[in-house]
């Protein structure tokens, strides 16, 4: 059975297992986010398909009290991390044979006469 605490609030009588006090709606304690396998999977592919995103929810499982939630938010980061990192090189890359071949059409054309 549920015992029974007061909210900070408006000092009304309410269940230790409710979230918000039915009175007046004040937040009374945070909803735990799922560490389901599913939700991780998701998380995970959020972090490395689209990068910036991951870090809304790695910050958030952060913030959470349980030490499973905290390894989520910090696996989502790393992977963040290194997902920016492998975009930055590979953009790099790109733009450098970009130019180069960018380079050797203008010299061609310098060649030609143009």
């Amino acid at each position: 059975m549920d015992s029974q605490v007061t909210c900070p609030n408006c000092k009304w009588s309410v269940s230790s297992s409710d979230f918000f006090c039915p009175v007046c709606g004040k937040n009374l304690k945070e909803k735990l986010l799922s560490t389901s396998l599913t939700r991780q999977l998701l998380i995970y592919l959020l972090s490395v398909f689209l990068p910036p995103f991951g870090i809304w929810p790695a910050i958030k499982y952060l913030r959470q009290s349980d030490d499973k939630s905290k390894k989520i938010g910090l696996a989502a980061i790393f992977l963040t991390v290194i997902s920016i990192v492998i975009t930055i090189w590979l953009t790099a890359g790109f733009i450098n044979s970009f130019s180069k071949g960018f380079s050797s059409q203008l010299n061609l054309f310098e060649g030609i006469g143009y």
